[in-house]
């Protein structure tokens, strides 16, 4: 049995060095060495806490990814995702240039080769000023609720969070801001959790990866009130310059909603705003007028306009008095107290026993459209007797004329003869 096993030894073992080589080339061609790029892999820093406890704050100039390239077995390298691949960078070996290598590993394939693309694993560091800021936090909602709701101010826990880091970082953040979706089914107050963004000047996100945030997690609740529709009550004040007048005032909307409980909303019947001055003006008035800030009586408590931008669209024509004459017929002219034991006979001045001039004043497109009958004349004779009297003369006019000058008619009273 040994002669048997010992027969040709080193011919057997010369087969199996060729069994185990065409082994391993089968293995090279069915799996051979593969190289992937990989690109985006976020770094990990170690070691920071050196710098932020001198008071000092870092940040990544052009970001803080690197890209490398895999190499390794096919049926390995294509398994991989770049979560597989860790990315470190020692902050304690910073230079004074404020570069910083990373090293890039892969736990899980520790045999695998891994090469930098360009340069790409040398990060440049900035180090600056440790800065705090204190921000309010906005609750913003979006979306639409039915007719005749309103979707309250959101109110945000906490209502308030610090935010600190590099200076340059810090120094860009505007706004501390919640977003909240409401449907247009929601008719009761929304209460939800949602991730606080941070935003610069113009409404972009500012990176939060340098940052510290006291709290991210914001517990939002958002009310939905009932509306209402109330009256708006408004009107103007003082005395136009002399020689002009005020014909007309208008104003839209007459109407404005509210929003609120419905117990608060019982309390509201309108809207007063306070009167408009148009002391002194000599010429049309027109004039936009914030509802808000103009009320004569504020809201009661938990009622709010829908609109806060609402305003009033105030015209006030003002025009310029002028005067002309006007020969009004004594035939218009009524006799007030006349006695049926008397006649009575009219004449103007200078004897004229068919008008009498009347000095009229008003503004002109009211004086050109005067006419005998859109007045009333008359004179008083209550208690003369027998006589000739001049009496002045009584006009009321139907539009906003008035006498410039005093008016008389000359009257003869005579006893009616018995026949």
């Amino acid at each position: 049995m040994r002669e048997r096993l010992t027969h040709n030894f080193g011919l057997k073992l010369l087969s199996l060095a060729l069994a185990i080589l065409v082994w391993i080339v089968v293995l090279s061609i069915e799996d051979p060495v593969y190289t992937r790029e990989f690109s985006d892999i976020s770094v990990t820093e170690v070691n920071g806490d050196q710098i932020t406890e001198a008071g000092k704050a870092y940040s990544y100039v052009g970001g803080n990814t690197v890209s490398v390239k895999v190499k390794g077995k096919t049926s390995v390298v294509n398994r991989l995702s770049k979560d597989d691949l860790l990315a470190v960078a020692d902050l304690s070996t910073l230079s004074i240039t404020g570069a910083v290598m990373v090293d890039v590993s892969c736990p899980k394939y520790p045999s695998l080769e891994i090469t930098p693309i360009g340069s790409s694993t040398v990060l440049k560091v900035e180090i600056e000023d440790l800065v705090e800021k204190s921000l309010n936090v906005k609750v913003n909602t979006n979306g639409k609720v039915s007719e005749g709701y309103y979707i309250g101010q959101g109110v945000a826990t906490p209502n308030m969070v610090t935010v600190s880091g590099p200076e340059s970082v810090v120094n860009k953040i505007n706004e501390a801001s919640v977003n909240v979706s409401i449907g247009s089914g929601n008719t009761t107050d929304v209460t939800t959790n949602t991730t606080l963004k941070l935003l610069d000047q113009s409404g972009g996100e500012v990176s939060s990866s340098t940052l510290n945030i006291s709290q991210t997690d914001i517990s939002v609740t958002v009310p939905i009130y009932e509306t209402k529709t109330v009256p708006v009550d408004f009107g103007v004040t003082g005395q136009v310059a002399h020689g002009y007048k005020m014909v007309s005032a208008a104003y839209e909307p007459k109407e404005v909603t509210v929003a609120g409980r419905k117990e608060d909303l019982d309390k509201i019947s309108q809207v007063t705003l306070k009167d408009y001055d148009i002391s002194g003006k000599n010429s049309k008035v027109e004039d936009s007028i914030s509802i808000v800030q103009n009320l004569a009586e504020q809201l009661p408590d938990g009622v709010v306009f829908t609109d806060k931008e609402a305003t009033v669209a105030l015209v006030v024509d003002i025009q310029q008095i002028t005067e002309t004459s006007f020969e009004l017929p004594l035939s218009k002219i009524s006799l007030k107290g006349s006695n049926t034991a008397y006649t009575y006979q009219k004449s103007g001045p200078g004897s004229s026993d068919k008008a009498v001039t009347l000095k009229v004043k008003g503004i002109s497109s009211e004086i050109n459209s005067l006419t005998a009958d859109n007045l009333t004349a008359l004179i008083d004779v209550t208690n003369y007797g027998e006589g000739e009297y001049d009496l002045p003369l009584t006009v009321i006019f139907d539009d906003n004329l008035e006498l410039a000058a005093d008016a008389y008619v000359h009257v003869v009273i005579s006893k009616t003869s018995d026949e």
